[in-house]
Order: structure tokens, then sequence, then C-alpha cells
């Protein structure tokens, strides 16, 4: 139970902590199961927290979130609405605006060079953001994109 105060957690995520603490298999997934069933373990809760989350605090795009919860064992269907409701709260033109000023320090892009704006381009797509997405924040900007 002390494992769930601090922060939600996925059923995969829990399951592995649980294994590490020398419980049996047989007994986390009971442990697991009775959580479910009273509402306290909901991977779909913890999908909408999590993507919510990284989006708008951790300013990823929506790769880097599907990614994220894809390894803590969240699924597909889970994962794909998750993702939606947190472009929805957070579009990604915001969080590359958001992330942007900040790796510029207010510097304008269009100030930029052409080599510092694929440099750009290049840390915003490690971030999870598309192409697509990238480019028309760029021309938005004043910026030049050439991939």
């Amino acid at each position: 139970m002390r494992l769930l105060t601090r922060r939600d957690h996925s059923l995969k995520e829990l399951r592995q902590k649980l294994l590490i603490r020398k419980i049996s298999s047989a007994e986390a997934d009971a442990v697991l199961q009775d959580l479910s069933a009273r509402g306290l373990l909901d991977d779909a809760r913890y999908a909408r927290k999590a993507a919510f989350h990284l989006g708008s605090e951790k300013l990823l795009g929506p790769r880097r979130i599907r990614e994220k919860l894809t390894l803590k064992g969240i699924a597909p269907d889970l994962l794909a609405e998750a993702t939606r409701e947190a472009t929805r709260e957070s579009p990604p033109e915001e969080r590359l605006k958001r992330l942007t000023q900040i790796k510029l320090k207010q510097r304008p892009l269009s100030q930029l060079s052409s080599p510092e704006q694929k440099k750009l381009a290049r840390f915003l797509y490690q971030r999870g953001f598309s192409w697509s997405d990238i480019r028309e924040f760029f021309y938005k900007a004043g910026g030049w994109f050439e991939e």
C-alpha cells in the first residue's frame, strides 16, 4: 500500500516492484487483482495522469509519451486515448513554443542560423514531436526548415 501513496502506478510497474520485494508471482497477482477491484489501481487513470504530466510538464511530444507509457505496460487502446486527451489539453504547438522559448532563452527562431535551426529541429524530434509538427511550428515562427 505504501507504494500507492506516493503516486499512481501501472499494473506492470507495481507487479515488478512487488516481485523485487520477494513476493511470489501468485501473491503479487492476487494483490494486484484486489487493488484493481477496489479501484486503487487503474491503468486508464495512470495513463491519463502520466500522459498529461509528460505532455504539459515535461513538454514531451506525442511519440515520446507513447514510448514511455508503452514501457510502463499500458495497453495500446488506453495508450491511444491517453495520448489524445493529453494532446487536447496541451497541443503540440503550445509545447513546441514553450520548449523552444526555454531552449533558446527567449531568442527568436528567425535569428538562428541554419545549423542552429537544424540542431533545434533534431532536439525537438528527439523529444517526441513529428517532423510535420516541427516544420509547421518553424514556418509559423518565421524560421526556415529543411529536412
